[in-house]
């Protein structure tokens, strides 16, 4: 089955979990203009932001605060309450800076978001998890239960040796996931192909079993990409006529042409262990 969309009474949404073992490669960044670029195109996107520590999609996309989000963790408000409108026609769920609401997280809570979530899961082509830096197990099972895992990384040795851990720990949970790789902030097109070559080679040297394809590579823009994040308006809309726009472009051209596989259950349900 290619990226390309069934009719929606045949499936569920697609999600695709973007990480990378080290914080400040991109991820967020790469999550908010990935998603836009899918919307551009006609498909359905929600982001939800799953760096429940840190959360920031909602700066990138300009979305004011609000208090409905620690409501809907009390039960209070039901799900589609708490869907917020992005720049770009993408939706979005996220915590914001509501710190009281992430500080009480509990396992509970944890379960009344994965539930809430299952209820909407049909109603979108794509839903795009921005999950955290690092190891733990809330992001190993949000990478490990989704369809796709799209792995952001940039030519830093510290980034390639986390991404190697990242890869790592979910291999030896779940078998045959393919991990769409994309090298952020490169200089010239090569390297992202020297990048990606380093991964493959740590990844044989020490017998770990996984697939890796390289999508795409994003060109370095520092000047542009703070103006895009001060402006809270995505690179992908700002700078439509921009070589990283492009990248985004050719990422996503890349991305639907390729193969996912196909889920029994709601994912959130196997994030939970219900599948």
């Amino acid at each position: 089955m290619s990226g390309e969309l069934v009719p929606r009474k045949k499936r569920r949404a697609q999600v695709v979990a973007v990480s990378g073992g080290k914080g400040g490669v991109g991820k967020t960044f790469f999550s908010v203009n990935f998603a836009v670029e899918l919307s551009k195109r006609g498909y359905r996107v929600l982001i939800f932001d799953g760096d429940i520590n840190l959360s920031n999609v909602n700066i990138l996309l300009h979305i004011n605060d609000t208090p409905e989000f620690k409501r809907f963790l009390t039960g209070e408000k039901p799900v589609e309450e708490i869907i917020l409108k992005g720049v770009g026609g993408v939706d979005v769920i996220s915590a914001g800076n509501d710190i009281d609401a992430l500080l009480s997280l509990n396992e509970e809570m944890i379960a009344r978001i994965s539930d809430a979530l299952s209820i909407i899961e049909d109603r979108y082509d794509f839903i795009i998890v921005d999950t955290q830096a690092g190891i733990n197990e809330f992001n190993i099972n949000l990478i490990t239960n989704a369809d796709r895992a799209v792995m952001i990384t940039n030519q830093e040795i510290t980034s390639l040796v986390d991404l190697y851990k990242v890869i790592k720990v979910i291999s030896g949970r779940r078998k045959g996931l393919l991990y769409e790789i994309v090298v952020n902030r490169v200089t010239m097109a090569d390297l992202a192909g020297i990048v990606f070559q380093k991964i493959k080679n740590t990844v044989q040297k020490f017998n770990i079993k996984s697939n890796l394809k390289l999508i795409g590579y994003i060109f370095d823009d520092p000047k542009r990409v703070l103006e895009s994040i001060q402006k809270q308006v995505p690179f992908v809309i700002l700078h439509e006529n921009n070589p990283v726009t492009e990248c985004f472009k050719i990422i996503t051209d890349n991305f639907l042409a390729g193969k996912i596989q196909k889920r029994g259950v709601s994912f959130l349900s196997m994030l939970l262990g219900r599948g």
